[in-house]
């Protein structure tokens, strides 16, 4: 399928006028006694419409039998993984539950931090080559409401939650503050890992699934599991401009590295790296709840259990090679066989009626510009050294305004940053001198359609227009930069291949939310809808009242 530059209209349009359900979305049913939240990450809506006839799986499932919400996006501007599933996770918008962006700037510190960094804690050793905790680790700290691993909990004390993900942000942020286990795919030596938030070490569940990990990516390369080119699919050719290298190159097979009898530390990371770039990840993510559901015996009793899956694996490939590829289109594939094994094992333990599922998505994303230029789409990449100079003039305007005086402007994030301390110790007036810094730099920035100062995104005044509103749902005063910048649509920045998301519009905030199980009626709503409306959706199936602070509502 195309994504035509008219859909930025309609998309905006949709998110802004429901027409409402035309049937009740939920029926009365017994209460379940697992929720299983999954997030695929850039998985589009577009992905399950034009993919329908092939999925038999676990997402076939939801295009068949569940109660999707197709006019569903984000109300906020940040489109990235962290808010994302902080969001799902909690029913709250970011400036509600702390979770900003990926990168979150430390004010005091002046540095921009990844939002689940935690310095006190520790990294647990997954087995193999990491056999010993290291410093510098993950957690919730920077998330400051309950999530629904707590929401279940104070109903059923004995209630018991694990989450897994490829991404630490993505385990830690899509289960609350308090899951009994947060794990995710640790990069540097293979294996998932956790922090010292969640325990000492890591259970011997976990371990024991580790030890083998190695045996089972060593030497397996990435094959394509389709023939042909899927007609009618929308899938793009194997091998097409702007596509990033996966592996050793742009096409299929992708070579897996081959560990040696004796591997050494280098190999093992890097045997990890590819299968963090490939479909293996979301299969052991699979692999790992398989085993969680055993040994925690999720389900096994009335106190309702809870777990959450971060399918990373779309995102990690849909960055490097667009989201009609090849390549995304066999891990959406794979992904619906891997969740039809989760499925199938949920209904021989639990029964149908023993288990209800959401599926979303955090956020979506671009197509390649490559890709879009063939259709006509005026686009571009945005080279590092255009926004040097456009900085550059910011930085000269505000020497010519203050003659002798230092505010160490940068980049960073989505947009540009002051040093506190010198512009405090300059004592001017800091209003001004950010927006004389956005005026500048707009002037010098011909992909910049708009700029929002840190005192305009915290003013309780009316916005100027939607998309501030999109952007002080984003605000946080204690992480936010001093200026964001609104690039113009279609606009990837500092990637020379592959794609990216982050922007306000559309083809960013447009995302899949889906719930299946007893309770809900199999359909198509295009009633309007928001991530925020997981949680509570969730809690009024099981028969729990949402906290009335909750920014999302429940579905029908």
């Amino acid at each position: 399928m195309t994504f035509a530059p008219c859909l930025l209209a309609a998309a905006l349009a949709a998110c802004s006028s429901g027409s409402g359900s035309r049937e009740p979305g939920r029926l009365a049913e017994p209460t379940p006694r697992l929720v299983v939240v999954l997030c695929v990450d850039q998985l589009i809506p577009e992905q399950l419409e034009r993919l329908a006839p092939w999925l038999d799986g676990g997402l076939g499932r939801f295009v068949n039998q569940g109660r999707s919400f197709r006019a569903a996006a984000l109300d906020y501007s940040r489109s990235e993984t962290g808010p994302g599933h902080a969001t799902l996770g909690s029913g709250l918008l970011p400036r509600h539950h702390g979770i900003s962006a990926n990168g979150m700037l430390d004010r005091e510190a002046g540095e921009l931090v990844e939002c689940t960094t935690d310095p006190t804690v520790l990294t647990l050793a997954p087995g193999g080559v990491l056999t010993e905790p290291v410093a510098g680790g993950s957690s919730a700290c920077n998330l400051l409401r309950e999530g629904l691993a707590e929401h279940l909990r104070a109903r059923w004390p004995a209630s018991r939650a694990v989450s897994i993900a490829g991404k630490p942000r993505a385990a830690i942020l899509l289960a609350g503050r308090a899951p009994r286990w947060a794990l995710w795919w640790d990069r540097r030596a293979g294996g998932f890992t956790s922090s010292s938030a969640y325990g000492e070490r890591l259970p011997d569940w976990v371990l024991a699934w580790n030890a083998g990990w190695a045996a089972t990516a060593s030497g397996r390369d990435w094959e394509c599991s389709f023939k042909g080119d899927l007609d009618g699919s929308g899938t793009a050719p194997d091998e097409r401009a702007g596509e990033a290298i996966i592996g050793a190159g742009v096409t299929f097979p992708r070579v897996a590295p081959r560990l040696p009898l004796e591997p050494q530390a280098i190999e093992f990371q890097r045997l990890a790296g590819f299968v963090s770039a490939t479909p293996l990840l979301d299969r052991f993510v699979i692999d790992l709840a398989l085993e969680a559901i055993a040994s925690q015996e999720l389900g096994a009793d009335a106190d309702v259990d809870l777990l959450a899956l971060g399918l990373s694996a779309c995102d990690k490939i849909g960055h490097r090679a667009g989201p009609y590829s090849r390549e995304v289109t066999d891990t959406v594939l794979r992904l619906d066989d891997e969740l039809g094994r989760l499925f199938a094992l949920l209904d021989e333990r639990l029964g149908p009626a023993g288990w209800i599922a959401a599926l979303a998505s955090d956020h979506g994303v671009m197509e390649l510009p490559e890709a879009l230029v063939e259709r006509g789409v005026a686009t571009r990449r945005l080279h590092v050294n255009e926004t040097r100079r456009a900085l550059a003039a910011a930085r000269e305007a505000l020497g010519e305004r203050y003659a002798g005086l230092f505010f160490g402007l940068r980049s960073g994030g989505d947009g540009l940053i002051l040093d506190e301390k010198q512009t405090s110790a300059a004592g001017v007036d800091l209003a001004e001198v950010r927006e004389l810094a956005r005026d500048a730099y707009l002037a010098a920035a011909d992909y910049v359609e708009d700029g929002y100062t840190f005192d305009e995104l915290a003013s309780s005044g009316p916005p100027r227009d939607a998309f501030e509103t999109l952007a002080r749902n984003c605000f946080r005063p204690e992480h936010e930069v001093d200026i964001v910048l609104r690039f113009k649509p279609w606009i990837v920045r500092d990637c020379r291949f592959g794609t990216d998301h982050g922007s306000p519009y559309p083809y960013d905030r447009r995302i899949v939310l889906s719930f299946l199980g007893p309770g809900f009626v199999a359909g198509t709503s295009w009633e309007r809808a928001s991530p925020t409306d997981l949680v509570p959706t969730l809690l009024e199936r099981l028969g729990l009242p949402a906290p009335a602070d909750l920014d999302g509502s429940a579905l029908d």
